[in-house]
């Protein structure tokens, strides 16, 4: 079953990055392990956002001091490679950064740190703290499609929301299709839990459940 699906998502990675022209962001995708699914999953939700911000939006790839690459645990944001997002169509002005996994210190404690999955960063900040990001995104593989995330998960991920402090202003980053996801997300494959509605509004996020690539329709609370 497992490996059934990371081929579901390797093909739908492919599909997705064709906007990426050198064909960087698949090779790396394709040199992770069968094993590795958890994080496969989060490399096919930052690119399914990616892919969805290229219509208003150009997106570039950018090397790390290691090329290429993306962190496979919590790493320094100067080493690993990111996406450049342009203010809009007609401008090479950076509006902002997509990260994977890059650690970012909370200021008020600098020995402690957190890598979100997906975070959505302003420029230039190579030793980021929670003041450069605007946004944060966590992605939860289930192995089943019909289990749900769990308040534990939720509470967690809240919690990361208030450290980071975020979500900062974004008005000028332009989703087209996903439009509901211009926020703190949680990412699923599988199914929410409707009864934490008011706490997900109330510590800013939302849970975002079957978010694949299996022709569900996405569903989105809080």
């Amino acid at each position: 079953m497992a490996i059934a699906k990371v081929r579901q998502l390797r093909k739908s990675i492919e599909k997705l990055t064709k906007w990426e022209s050198s064909g960087n962001v698949f090779g790396f995708i394709d040199g992770v392990p069968d094993d590795k699914v958890d994080y496969i999953y989060e490399f096919f939700c930052a690119i399914k956002i990616l892919y969805d911000l290229n219509v208003h939006h150009n997106i570039k790839l950018c090397p790390g001091k290691k090329g290429y690459q993306f962190p496979l645990k919590p790493g320094n944001k100067s080493e690993w490679a990111k996406f450049v997002i342009t203010k809009d169509k007609r401008s090479s002005d950076i509006l902002y950064e997509l990260c994977m996994g890059v650690s970012v210190k909370i200021s008020s404690s600098p020995q402690t740190t957190f890598a979100a999955d997906i975070s959505i960063q302003n420029p230039n900040s190579d030793d980021p703290d929670e003041s450069h990001v605007v946004l944060i995104m966590d992605a939860k593989y289930k192995k089943s499609s019909k289990s749900t995330l769990d308040i534990s998960t939720i509470r967690e991920f809240a919690q990361c929301v208030r450290d980071m402090q975020v979500p900062k202003r974004i008005d000028d980053l332009k989703f087209n299709k996903l439009i509901d996801l211009a926020s703190n997300c949680l990412f699923t494959n599988g199914e929410l839990i409707n009864d934490h509605e008011l706490y997900c509004k109330n510590n800013k996020l939302k849970q975002v459940g079957r978010f694949d690539c299996d022709n569900r329709q996405m569903v989105v609370l809080g």
